[in-house]
């Protein structure tokens, strides 16, 4: 029950992150933790979005049709994109942009808590 709220949420944010890359990618770049000008930086953005909101669907199709195993894999490995968001902010702004790597990081073990708690089946 707890797993399926919480693949819930997790599709519903990822498809929010996905419709924001798209409405307002500039705004989406500095939550993100690298803000962009030009429109090269913004269709980066944008591609980032295409991948959060397939990464929603996945997660939503799963859940629909009650494949757990594949539910809680494809949010497992959904944490590894928060975790390669991390380093690369990390790596490009360091410590100058707390908020941001604290997002990246909370998503991703919250992530690894919600396949834990689907692959329990709670």
């Amino acid at each position: 029950m707890f797993g399926s709220l919480f693949s819930a949420l997790v599709a519903a944010s990822f498809l929010g992150l996905g419709a924001g890359a798209l409405v307002a990618p500039r705004a989406l770049s500095e939550t993100y933790g690298l803000p962009v000008d030009g429109p090269t930086g913004i269709a980066y953005v944008r591609a980032l979005g295409a991948r959060d909101a397939i990464l929603g669907l996945l997660i939503a199709a799963f859940l629909v049709r009650g494949q757990r195993d594949a539910l809680a894999t494809t949010v497992a490995l959904s944490s590894l994109v928060g975790a390669s968001d991390f380093v690369t902010v990390a790596g490009e702004r360091g410590t100058a942009v707390p908020l941001s790597l604290a997002i990246h990081g909370t998503g991703t073990l919250g992530l690894l808590a919600v396949a834990a708690l689907v692959r329990a089946d709670v």
